[in-house]
């Protein structure tokens, strides 16, 4: 599909989803406060007479009065409150369809949470909608719950955190967010489609032909109404959380969605019960925006820690795992008029794999044609290569921090370079120079994480990491895709091959060294070298596939 059409679609697809779902959670929150509002009035005269309350607005008074069925007979104009809800879920499952099942999960995968293939991904995501409706829905039509609704609210919260954790630690985080919203909006639009209007039909139906309506319908269909109201704050948070990386792309985002769902519900749950119950309603209240001062707190603090430099050993093991903090090496390297640059190239056999096609945003340049680059193989050379020396500086400290700062940019909606390295200590900036909105999110062990914004482009955002560590990884959490790997190193002695495949190792003193090489997809190499300051060893090591 052209980009633009694609856009285009996913904008209108969005405008409509937010259009009818305003509706829909208006209606459902104003019918809330109409059944709270209602007074009793001893002198109506009309059969099934509940309550009734008078309103003014737009320079009128309306007044509104609840009858049953049954005892009042069927209008000859009645209004029903449905295609909203049904709206609101179709045009949300043409955005997940569009946004996470195209594009062989472009923005569905995450390789930093799980390796969950894109087939699987799609079923666990098909089955948080269809399956955890059937679940839910056979838990509140059992006699259980509707004699004890206790028990089927304590199994209801537990299917939704562990499904909020399972998604959250499977699929990216947006599209966990998103899946989960998906959840809750089914379980709503079912409630309304498959239990609250066939009830109210039934009821209908039997008020027409004068026969005895069962009030069970309608405490059922109220029952699911009220479920309904009490997910509407929670479904709004993950509408407008796809703005918010530092929400679903945070380690905890699970317990951060579960945080601010059970606070909305509890503020929720404040609005229902402030007229009836004022006691309790407070409590609730004050329970929901203490849960978000909390969260708030916690969240905004947890980026915010500082550490100090520590010198870690030359050794290290790979994929992420970082170096362990070593104390002893502290003697100064000695001078020496000989010193070896010592150079050599990477070279890779065979076909290198494809990268996956990747549906990106019309921000980005050339966006129906971008594959992702795990792996640049040019003339038979393997690019983003880290090339490192791992034994032979036991005991030596380096002091010589560069003052240039390593740059990591967000161009086209990839990371350039993939793979980089800097000192300890040293500045690295992250740059976006898309005009679309990126984020920058740490995954690190040793050093503070941190998960900033970036709107605006041209953006900058300078760190310095205090503590050797292999790696750390940026990633985008906005585009899942967009990661780069990046090696916090003690010493001067590394590189990363380019388009050429070539590396330079400069001014290695005489001794012997274990000098290796790492890639994230064909893992790593290992090469003993001597250097006595009569030789410049030049190296080759070769992937094949």
């Amino acid at each position: 599909m052209n980009q633009d059409f694609y856009e285009w679609f996913l904008l209108l697809g969005r405008w409509l989803h937010i259009t009818v779902g305003v509706t829909w959670i208006g209606t459902s929150i104003f019918f809330m406060w109409l059944d709270r509002t209602f007074q009793k009035n001893a002198e109506s005269l009309n059969a099934g007479h509940v309550g009734e309350v008078w309103m003014v607005h737009g320079g009128g008074f309306y007044h509104v009065e609840k009858l049953l069925m049954g005892p009042t007979k069927v209008p000859k104009d009645l209004h029903w409150f449905k295609w909203e809800a049904y709206w609101t879920w179709l045009s949300g499952a043409f955005l997940v369809v569009m946004i996470f099942y195209t594009g062989d999960g472009t923005y569905l995968l995450d390789s930093s949470i799980s390796s969950i293939s894109y087939f699987q991904a799609v079923c666990l995501g098909i089955f948080s909608l269809v399956g955890s409706w059937i679940f839910y829905d056979f838990l509140w039509e059992r006699k259980l719950t509707k004699e004890k609704p206790i028990v089927g609210h304590f199994l209801t919260l537990m299917w939704f955190v562990g499904m909020t954790y399972l998604l959250s630690k499977t699929l990216s985080g947006r599209a966990a967010y998103i899946h989960i919203g998906g959840m809750l909006g089914t379980w709503m639009t079912a409630n309304v489609f498959m239990r609250i209007i066939p009830r109210q039909l039934k009821m209908v139906e039997a008020s027409k032909n004068g026969t005895p309506v069962n009030q069970e319908w309608a405490k059922n269909a109220k029952n699911r109404s009220t479920h309904n109201t009490y997910f509407t704050l929670p479904v709004i948070l993950i509408m407008v959380s796809n703005h918010f990386p530092m929400t679903y792309g945070h380690d905890y985002s699970w317990l951060i969605l579960l945080s601010l769902s059970a606070a909305g519900a509890l503020i929720r749950e404040y609005f229902v019960v402030r007229l009836n119950n004022p006691t309790r309603s407070k409590i609730f209240g004050f329970l929901g925006v203490l849960i978000l001062a909390t969260v708030m707190f916690t969240t905004s603090n947890s980026e915010n820690n500082t550490e100090s430099i520590s010198t870690p050993t030359p050794e290290a093991t790979h994929s992420h795992v970082p170096v362990e903090p070593n104390p002893t090496l502290a003697a100064p390297i000695e001078n020496t008029n000989e010193l070896t640059d010592v150079k050599g190239v990477v070279t890779f056999t065979g076909t290198p794999p494809q990268g996956k096609k990747l549906t990106l945003p019309g921000g980005c340049k050339n966006a129906e044609s971008q594959f992702s680059d795990e792996v640049v193989v040019i003339n038979g050379k393997l690019k983003n290569v880290l090339v490192r020396i791992t034994k032979g500086l036991e005991g030596k400290t380096f002091n010589d921090v560069p003052q240039t700062p390593v740059v990591f940019d967000q161009k086209n909606c990839i990371y350039h370079p993939r793979v980089g390295a800097a000192r300890v200590g040293q500045e690295v900036i992250f740059i976006n120079s898309d005009p679309i909105f990126h984020n920058v999110r740490s995954i690190s062990t040793f050093n503070a994480n941190f998960n900033l914004a970036m709107p605006k482009k041209d953006m900058k955002i300078s760190k310095r990491f205090l503590k050797a560590e292999f790696f750390v990884q940026a990633k985008c959490s906005v585009h899942p895709w967009m990661s780069a790997s990046l090696a916090i190193i003690e010493h001067p002695y590394f590189d990363v091959t380019k388009a050429t495949g070539e590396f330079t190792l400069k001014a290695l003193p005489k001794g012997k060294y274990t000098l290796e090489v790492w890639h994230e997809v064909f893992g790593v190499q290992s090469q003993e070298i001597v250097i006595d300051g009569l030789n410049k060893p030049e190296l080759t090591f070769n992937y094949k596939n």
